[in-house]
């Protein structure tokens, strides 16, 4: 039988953990069948049993019944959540050409490996007799049953090749604070830049090509401001092996990396969204809570004062209502009213592929393109597909890195990254819209190449970071519920910030996943090189209004495709 802690908050943890690693083996064979939730339930009560009679020896049977029917409940619960949570893994986003199945078997491993780490050798071989019991619950072994515990204690065996002596922290933590979440309330309840594109896409054809060749304009001159910076930055980053060799000059984009040293004597307030998803409502009442366009004004003015910046991590489309005509069109009139303010940044969803002459969404699912194919002219998706190509995959901010998703592939760092020039190679750009960090100190370059969707670990974090001599990432890309989350903060931190979502926000389809999460931004001040870190709600609500958004003044004439 396993040992728990003593420490009551850490033995519910490793229940928990317990709990979803039986129920990921239970779902490796493609059914967890009746037999299989029988033998967890049943696990639960022999593990809560035998910790009471630990923890009471000497209490009296009845009590101790009492407390083990009370326990039990409560994790047989927890197994109902955690089952749910697996289950959810099959509608998440994946890479064009990926099969479901096989992401989800990749990140149930992830899981399932990072749950051992928190256990000692003794209790990682229990988990193992567990689980072998667990598979032959039903009767037979399932081949993918039996691989997969093949292949977690081949992990188990794998050597790390990075520790913690082999990383020199760069900076003092404490230059980085993160402040508890704040409430903004908007100054003004409407501004006149949105006015011009509030506006849905219509059913009539002749009407629907108008706004498309309106948007072809758009999505030209977006892109073509992007070849002005470009042109301008082309070749800075060749000698530059860390951001402390671009120190002093200028920002500019080489590339698809924006670099923005920051200047002498100026304070930086820098707005932070994370994914928004087609939540327009969540874009407009963030610009105005954070009044952005009154701070750009008020510096332009006085350079004394703080210089606003909006920086947007990505993930544009799909899931919300209003990708295309809201998020979208909204982020390529930022950009191309304040350039040098707005740094629009890719997602994965913001990745299309090309076959037989047609447009496809190279994530899945993809609701924006699915909603309006057979509507809108072939020309405009080839567009959006090549206005995607040209979007920048990274910031550096001083020595604060913002990107959608994460780091490269350990082998990939290895082999591909000699400098920071190296950043614009395409697989590191793909590599870095798609990873995500784990709970793990090391990650082996095995389970890494398992998904486009990949993990790294805390010890590979902080190594990449200090080769490019950054001290703060701030990324978003995963559905973080709580909106905003601080992942690693030791030495170097991580942060992740998703944007979309609202319990009652009217911008997402009804039954939602996005639902659950509370769309947060970020300011980040950053004076003399400390970074002050402050999280705040987003009201979406307010902008759900008609008097304050002009998508709810009349319902949409083409219907929303879900999934």
């Amino acid at each position: 039988m396993l040992n728990f802690s003593s420490n009551p908050d850490v033995a519910e943890q490793q229940m928990n953990a317990i709990i979803f690693y039986l129920t990921a083996f239970g779902y490796i064979d493609g059914e967890f069948d009746f037999t299989e939730k029988t033998f967890v339930r049943i696990y639960i009560r022999q593990l809560v049993t035998a910790r009471a009679q630990a923890a009471m020896p000497d209490a009296e049977p009845k009590l101790r019944e009492e407390v083990v029917t009370k326990f039990v409940a409560h994790f047989h619960e927890v197994f109902e959540q955690i089952d749910r949570s697996v289950k959810e893994l099959f509608d998440e986003a994946v890479a064009d050409g990926e099969d479901v199945e096989k992401f989800v078997y990749a990140r149930l491993k992830l899981r399932s490996y990072e749950i051992f780490q928190t256990f000692d050798r003794e209790n990682q071989h229990e988990l193992l007799s567990t689980v072998d019991e667990l598979i032959y619950a039903d009767g037979s072994v399932h081949p993918a049953e039996k691989r997969f515990r093949d292949e977690l204690e081949a992990l188990l065996d794998s050597t790390a090749t990075l520790t913690q002596a082999d990383i020199e922290y760069l900076r003092d933590p404490s230059r980085v604070a993160i402040e508890g979440p704040a409430a903004l309330r908007p100054r003004l309840e409407d501004h006149p830049f949105f006015a011009g594109f509030e506006y849905h896409y219509s059913a009539d054809p002749q009407r629907i090509r108008q706004q498309a060749a309106s948007d072809l304009d758009l999505m030209r001159r977006f892109i073509g401001k992007l070849g002005e910076q470009r042109a301008v930055g082309k070749g800075r980053l060749a000698d530059a092996r860390t951001v402390a060799d671009l120190a002093g000059q200028r920002p500019f984009l080489d590339g698809h990396v924006y670099v923005h040293p920051s200047q002498p004597n100026q304070v930086y307030e820098l707005t932070v969204l994370g994914d928004l998803h087609g939540c327009y409502s969540c874009l407009k009442g963030a610009l105005l809570q954070a009044d952005f366009f009154a701070k750009l004004e008020a510096w332009r003015l006085d350079r004394t004062k703080p210089e606003p910046k909006l920086i947007l991590l990505g993930d544009y489309i799909d899931r919300g209502r209003f990708s295309y005509n809201g998020v979208l069109r909204a982020v390529m009139q930022l950009f191309l009213a304040a350039p040098e303010h707005v740094f629009p940044l890719r997602g994965n969803h913001e990745y299309y592929i090309e076959y037989r002459g047609r447009i496809y969404g190279g994530v899945k699912p993809a609701e924006a393109i699915n909603t309006l194919a057979g509507h809108m002219p072939g020309e405009i998706f080839a567009e959006y597909m090549k206005m995607f190509e040209e979007l920048p995959n990274l910031l550096f901010f001083d020595d604060l890195m913002f990107v959608h998703a994460g780091i490269p592939r350990d082998a990939d760092i290895r082999a591909r990254m000699p400098n920071l020039a190296a950043l614009n190679d395409p697989e590191l750009r793909f590599q870095m819209l798609w990873s995500d960090p784990s709970s793990a100190d090391y990650i082996p370059d095995d389970l890494q190449a398992q998904n486009a969707r990949f993990p790294f670990g805390k010890l590979q974090f902080e190594a990449f970071m200090q080769k490019i001599g950054c001290s703060m990432m701030v990324r978003g890309h995963e559905k973080v519920d709580a909106g905003f989350r601080p992942i690693y903060g030791d030495q170097i931190s991580l942060i992740s910030v998703f944007s979309a979502g609202g319990v009652d926000n009217q911008d997402l389809p009804p039954d939602s996943s996005y639902r659950t999460v509370t769309p947060m931004a970020a300011t980040i001040r950053l004076e003399n090189g400390n970074a002050q870190v402050t999280p705040w709600l987003i009201d979406y609500k307010r902008f759900n209004d008609p008097k304050r958004n002009r998508f709810f003044a009349s319902p949409p004439e083409i219907e929303h495709k879900v999934g």
